[in-house]
């Protein structure tokens, strides 16, 4: 597992934001406002497994206070999941502790300039320490020893609203390439952290914890979710980010680290389409995948796979520049420039999965 790369803050006018930081395919994001990107959930694990989790399309009822950050982010997660088909997310106690200890480490020690940019891992001796890890700190809470345990963490400015904390946080994680991965991956359970500065110091933190134990196998890692376990889609399944009639999506790509498109200066909010990859050697290849505006123009863009999705792919696919970064059954298609406002556009997908033709099109629409 790679460790997690630690990126330099940025500085605003009212605050110093921290730019995204990913290890492996995990999630996280930014906003294309204010808010400042997160870092994310480390390369799953590719063990083989025996059971899985069907989609779930209901949750209990979370015990989360009304009009709180932590309702807000779980209503809003729990809609997009079950939009794209991965499943809800069903509320975890014990990792609300430990998001919560996560996102209070975090606030405290970047505002006490203690710490330079966000990170999955703590150090004992800086103020408010819980635990080393994402494992550690969620083991530490409660959980059991089989649960993998994955995280996304990030930071923004400040929001009119307990509940536009939520809202803010939850669509940073969506505007990225490897950190939209790991928001949409087949974990089951869901804690939440928040924590809002006062003083000078006014970013919040944010820290999701996701755990996973259907179907794991192998040890769990400091921080990775099983890929072949958990909620899977069906094999016929496609599902899509942005979702089929989406409003309000996002005209840039989020800051991230490491950088799915270091060579390209601020591109537009990627496109990712999944299917089901649970078993070994399963692939997802790429015939075409365009996207169209309103008026007919054909947007510039690059296809993004997996190294071992190249072969069988369009002779313009690219291959991920960070290895082992992006999942198995991902495609990402990603415009070289920001997106148009206000614009409804078309994407085209024909592939397939292991080699059996499939294909979508759909529309969204973006934000101002």
């Amino acid at each position: 597992m790679k460790t997690t790369t630690q990126t330099a803050r940025t500085t605003f006018a009212i605050a110093a934001l921290l730019a995204l930081a990913a290890c492996g395919g995990g999630g996280g994001g930014g906003s294309t406002g204010a808010a400042a990107p997160a870092s994310g959930a480390s390369t799953p694990s590719t063990t083989a497994s025996s059971t899985s989790a069907t989609p779930a399309t209901s949750v209990p009822t979370p015990t989360y206070g009304s009009a709180t950050m932590q309702a807000t982010a779980f209503q809003q997660l729990n809609a997009y999941r079950l939009a794209m088909g991965v499943g809800e997310l069903a509320q975890d106690p014990i990792l609300d502790t430990a998001a919560q200890a996560h996102a209070l480490y975090l606030d405290t020690n970047l505002a006490s300039g203690a710490l330079t940019a966000l990170s999955h891992d703590e150090v004992s001796t800086l103020a408010n320490y819980y635990g080393d890890t994402p494992l550690s700190r969620a083991q530490k809470a409660g959980a059991p020893a089989t649960e993998f345990i994955g995280e996304n963490a990030g930071d923004g400015l400040p929001q009119s609203s307990a509940a536009a904390y939520g809202t803010d946080c939850l669509n940073g994680f969506l505007n990225t390439v490897y950190h939209l991965q790991g928001l949409t991956d087949p974990q089951q359970t869901v804690g939440i952290g928040f924590t809002q500065s006062t003083g000078s110091y006014t970013i919040y933190t944010c820290v999701l914890d996701f755990g996973q134990t259907t179907g794991v196998s192998g040890t769990p890692q400091a921080n990775a979710l099983d890929i072949s376990a958990g909620q899977q889609l069906p094999t016929s399944a496609i599902a899509t980010s942005p979702l089929a009639n989406e409003a309000g999506v996002a005209l840039t790509m989020a800051a991230e680290s490491p950088n799915a498109a270091p060579d390209l200066t601020a591109p537009g909010r990627p496109i990712m389409v999944q299917v089901n990859a649970a078993s070994a050697g399963d692939v997802l290849t790429v015939s075409s995948f365009t996207l169209t505006a309103a008026n007919g123009t054909v947007v510039p863009t690059r296809i993004i796979v997996p190294s071992a999705a190249l072969t069988g792919s369009t002779a313009s696919a690219t291959a991920d520049v960070n290895s082992g970064e992006m999942q198995p059954g991902h495609a990402f298609l990603l415009p070289l420039a920001a997106l148009t406002a206000n614009t409804t556009y078309t994407v085209a997908f024909s592939g397939a999965r292991d080699g059996t033709p499939i294909s979508k099109t759909w529309t969204f629409t973006t934000g101002s």
